[in-house]
């Protein structure tokens, strides 16, 4: 970046974004299929191993570099790139299924602009679309006990204005709380999947379930 900025002032010519080594996006990506390798390398890479990452011939931080600018997103991108930015810069994991959903919302929204767009208005963009502000169902308080090897979960629920308690059992304590809602509705709720990690380190971290 030093030697950018001295031939730029010596010069009084910019230069070009695409100048080996040492253009502004010579280590960018905006292409779906690239900004996936990318990211699936990226995850492979190991700190003591060779540097092995697909469409990067060396690692950009050894130049000055940050990831910030590798993998930027347009309506060309695809869902690699968008989980990509969403977990360097919020350390959101999306499930596949999620990406899937969320890949055409983000590149109608980058046509739209006409422009590449950021982290933050991609994560708007997933709040917008797949979380709640208002849940028609909310869990208030919750009480785990285990016994003879089986999960017993007592919990209130807010359905509308109502308190309801559930109490139910099982081998964990999801399957624990679908018996309960079963058996206080009548309802049968089948988990189909289940994942969930913290966003950031101590006992008060929010998660993404």
């Amino acid at each position: 970046d030093e030697m950018v900025a001295v031939y730029t002032e010596c010069t009084r010519m910019p230069l070009h974004p695409r100048h080996p080594w040492v253009g502004e996006l010579v280590y960018t990506a905006f292409s779906g299929s690239h900004q996936d390798a990318i990211q699936k390398c990226l995850h492979r890479q190991q700190a003591d191993e060779p540097w092995q990452v697909a469409y990067l011939p060396i690692d950009p931080q050894d130049i000055g570099r940050d990831y910030q600018a590798v993998i930027r997103v347009n309506s060309q991108s695809g869902k690699g790139g968008m989980a990509f930015v969403l977990e360097r810069d919020y350390g959101i994991v999306l499930p596949r299924w999620l990406q899937t959903e969320l890949a055409p919302i983000v590149q109608q929204a980058s046509e739209a602009s006409g422009a590449e767009i950021g982290s933050a208005e991609i994560y708007r963009l997933l709040c917008e679309h797949f979380v709640v502000e208002q849940e028609p169902i909310a869990l208030q308080s919750y009480r785990i006990e285990r016994a003879d090897g089986r999960e017993q979960v007592e919990a209130v629920l807010q359905i509308g204005t109502q308190l309801r308690t559930i109490r139910g059992e099982g081998e964990g304590a999801i399957s624990a709380f679908a018996d309960g809602w079963r058996r206080e509705t009548g309802l049968a709720l089948n988990v189909v999947d289940y994942s969930e990690h913290a966003l950031s380190a101590g006992s008060d971290a929010q998660a993404v379930a």
